[in-house]
This record gives C-alpha cells, sequence and structure tokens, in this order.
C-alpha cells in the first residue's frame, strides 16, 4: 500500500477550511480588536478567554484525538460506529454539563462578577465549541461537511463583528458571537448526520462511558498539561502586570499559534490513516518536521514587516515576543508528529502522558518564578524551553530501542 498522499493533503485543505478558519479569522480581527476595543480591553478579553480555555479543556477531554482514533478504527461496522458515537456523544455532554457547573462558580468572585456579561458569553463560547462533533467527521474522513457547515458559520461570525464591534463596551459581544456561531455549525453538523445517516444514536451503557474516559485519559491529560502551562502566561501576567501587558503578549502570541495551529491540522489530518497503518509515519513525520522548521524561520524572519501589517501600537514589544516565540514553532511541530500521530497510536500513551505533563508541570512551576519579574519576555521564554524539552524527549522516547522500526 502506498503513502496515502492525495487523501491526507485532501483532509488536510478540508481541515484547513474547518479549523484553520477558526485561527485565520482570528487572524483577520486580531488588529481590527485590538484598534476598536484598544489594548486594555483587548488584554480583559484576552484574560476572560484564558480562565475559559482551562475549562474547555476539561470539557473537551482529548477527543480530538481519541475519539478520532476509535471512530476511525470502527467506521466498516455501522453497528459498533453507531454505539461508539453515542458512548463519546455522552460523555461529552456529561463532562460538559458538570464542567459548565463547576464555571458558574466563579461568579462567586467580584473580579468576574464585574464582567458578567463578558464572562457568561465565554461560557456560551466554550460550551458550544466542545459539544461540536468534530471528531465524528475526522475520524470517518468526511471533513467536508464540517467544512460547509463550520466555515460558512465562522464568517457569519466575521460579518457579524466587523459589523457590530464598536468600542471596549462591546467587549462581551466577541465571545458571545462566537458561540452563536458554533451554535449554528452544530445544529447544522447534526442536520448533515441525520440527512447523510452517517450514524444513529443507541443508548449507550454506563459501561461504555466509562469506558471512553479510559481511553481518553491519555490524549486529555497530554493535552491539558500543555493548556495549563501556557495559558498560565496570560493568567500570571494578569494577576502581577495588567491588562495592557496581557494585551501586547495575547497579541504576539496569537501569531505564533495561528502558524502552530497548522501542525494539528496536518496530525489531525493524518491520523485515521496513521491508526490504520503506522507505517506511513516514517514519511508523515519528516513531512511535519521540514514544515515546521520553515515556518519557525520565516516567523522570525518576517516579524518586522507583518507586525507593522496588524498592528499600529506597541510595535516593538509585539515584535520582540513574536521572534522569541517563533523559536518553539519547530519543536511544537516535532512534538505532534513523533507524540500524538506516533506514540498514542502505538501504545505508547502512558509514556508520552508523562513526558508531557512532567514538562508543562516544571514550566507552569518555573512561569511563577521568573514571569511576575521579567513579565512577557520571560512567559515566551519559558514556553520556548518548555516546547524543547517536551519536543526532544517526545523524540527520544520514539526512537528509544529502535521503538519505530519494531512496529
Amino acid at each position: 500500500m502506498e503513502f496515502p498522499k492525495k487523501t491526507i493533503i485532501k483532509n488536510f485543505l478540508y481541515l484547513v477550511i474547518t479549523k484553520g478558519i477558526d485561527f485565520i479569522i482570528p487572524l483577520i480581527l486580531l488588529p481590527f480588536l485590538v484598534g476598536r476595543l484598544g489594548i486594555s480591553s483587548f488584554g480583559v478579553l484576552s484574560f476572560a478567554l484564558a480562565i475559559g480555555v482551562y475549562f474547555s479543556s476539561f470539557m473537551q477531554y482529548g477527543y480530538n484525538i481519541s475519539a478520532v482514533r476509535s471512530i476511525a478504527r470502527c467506521r466498516e461496522d455501522k453497528f459498533l460506529l453507531s454505539t461508539v458515537f453515542s458512548e463519546l456523544w455522552v460523555s461529552s455532554a456529561l463532562i460538559c454539563s458538570a464542567v459548565s457547573i463547576c464555571y458558574l462558580f466563579l461568579f462567586t468572585f467580584d473580579l468576574v462578577n464585574s464582567e458578567f456579561n463578558l464572562y457568561a458569553s465565554v461560557l456560551f463560547f466554550i460550551l458550544m465549541q466542545s459539544i461540536f462533533p468534530a471528531w465524528l467527521f475526522q475520524g470517518l474522513e468526511k471533513m467536508h461537511y464540517i467544512a460547509i457547515s463550520n466555515g460558512l458559520c465562522k464568517l457569519v461570525y466575521l460579518i457579524a463583528v466587523l459589523m457590530l464591534i464598536e468600542n471596549s463596551t462591546d467587549t462581551y459581544l466577541v465571545p458571545l458571537l462566537l458561540g452563536a456561531s458554533w451554535a449554528l455549525a452544530l445544529l447544522l453538523a447534526f442536520y448533515i448526520i441525520r440527512k447523510q445517516q452517517l450514524v444513529s444514536f443507541i443508548f449507550p451503557s454506563v459501561r461504555g462511558v466509562v469506558q471512553t474516559y479510559k481511553q481518553g485519559w491519555s490524549a486529555f491529560v497530554t493535552q491539558l498539561a500543555p493548556t495549563l502551562y501556557s495559558n498560565s502566561m496570560v493568567f500570571i501576567l494578569g494577576v502581577f502586570h495588567g491588562s495592557i501587558i496581557v494585551g501586547i503578549y495575547s497579541a504576539a502570541i496569537r501569531v505564533i499559534e495561528i502558524v502552530n495551529a497548522f501542525a494539528f491540522l496536518l496530525v489531525n489530518a493524518a491520523i485515521p490513516h496513521l491508526s490504520r497503518d503506522i507505517k506511513f509515519h516514517h514519511k508523515f513525520k519528516n513531512i511535519v518536521v521540514l514544515v515546521g522548521i520553515f515556518a519557525g524561520f520565516a516567523v522570525c524572519l518576517g516579524a518586522n514587516y507583518f507586525t507593522s501589517l496588524l498592528f499600529s501600537e506597541n510595535l516593538a514589544q509585539i515584535t520582540t515576543i513574536v521572534q522569541l516565540g517563533a523559536l518553539m514553532i519547530p519543536f511544537v511541530f516535532m512534538r505532534l508528529a513523533y507524540g500524538p500521530a506516533y506514540l498514542m497510536l502505538i501504545g505508547f500513551d502512558r509514556q508520552y502522558q508523562h513526558i508531557v505533563f512532567g514538562t508543562s508541570m516544571a514550566g507552569f512551576c518555573f512561569a511563577w518564578l521568573v514571569v511576575p519579574e521579567w513579565k512577557a519576555e520571560a512567559a515566551v521564554i519559558v514556553m520556548v524551553l518548555s516546547s524543547m524539552v517536551m519536543a526532544l524527549l517526545t523524540v527520544y522516547v520514539a526512537r528509544l530501542d529502535k521503538v519505530i522500526e519494531d512496529h
């Protein structure tokens, strides 16, 4: 069997339309929001979204890896596929409900309650995003369906933001409109599922639901831990240095996140094939690593040019953070190529989980020591070092005792 380049490229292009729009549109809106809201209110928005990401990580429970893997491996058996889908959907709904209840306790704090509309809108957004069953379409390799629903809804969101956001008093509308776009995409997705008869809902057993949690635990931990330490940079900066520094850091790091998103797109496009035949990994990881190296150099060398296009104030600080952040891009691509796209598919979930969790916690603790003193530059340096250590350890485990050749 030949390396399925055409299929992976097709899946990647569909994912660019679906997931990529979720990052491209923020890139378009980034200078607009900074200009309309002001850097301080943009920092307040970023701080609220950073808190939302913590809860969103629990809601999504790593299903973009574990659920995709489960769907891909049973898609030829319609009854088994429907059973697995039902178990995953119910387990996802239960997690989202429990986490939403926990989120409501935030409103007992004055800081959150004083921005009630903003934080309520963030909850609506992360809830709609988390229950969207993208994992089903990815596992079935039918990404064109969510390309249609998600793409159209996000374009509506873009137009709505450009039309409705006028000044800092409209800050809460940003996550509210984003949540509304995800809600519309969710309705369209379920219409497609029913219309195309992709799966049927079968009331799952308690044992089946519990099993989805067990199977998804490693993917959950490996995605939660990096989120905790990277997202904590915004939180720590907000606590010690205020909304302006948060706004500057968030504006810069958003550029890096958009580039890193392409690594997730590549990996998610390939996981269904790699889940069924891991021998294609050798060629695939070479492509991902080379793309990561090229992207890192491109961002570092071009930072002065595109930051001047995107932003009109705080250019020097934003450019410095972007250039420093560019150093992490090759390591993120490398880690994803060897971790979710390899170790987690051959039964080395626990080893990869330990690497990600241990490195993330070390970065999290180190950040509390240096970020309060050295601000945004320290935050991005911690992320670069953590990404480097995480990537190198992942590659080491993948190559240990010739793991790749043996499998």
